[in-house]
């Protein structure tokens, strides 16, 4: 997605995407914005570590198929 990059997983059931755009100040503001106006709840990544968490969100892929592709979705929009 435009906006963001991220490494593939190797054997996690999460991805921890890294936030390109500068338009937040925080990951943590990234996570709330996007929780507020599209409804996708992730975790900001400075809450797992400043040092290498910082500037990134985490989500789970546990969901089904579906709910994971209408959440990109809406991701997508959201960065777009």
């Amino acid at each position: 997605m435009h906006g963001l990059s991220c490494p593939i997983p190797k054997g996690a059931f999460y991805a921890f995407p890294k936030i390109e755009n500068n338009k937040y100040k925080s990951d943590k503001e990234f996570v709330l914005e996007l929780l507020k106006s599209k409804g996708v709840l992730t975790v900001h990544g400075s809450g797992f570590g400043t040092k290498y968490g910082s500037g990134h969100f985490r989500m789970v892929f546990l969901p089904e198929i579906n709910v994971l592709e209408k959440a990109l979705d809406k991701i997508e929009e959201f960065v777009t």
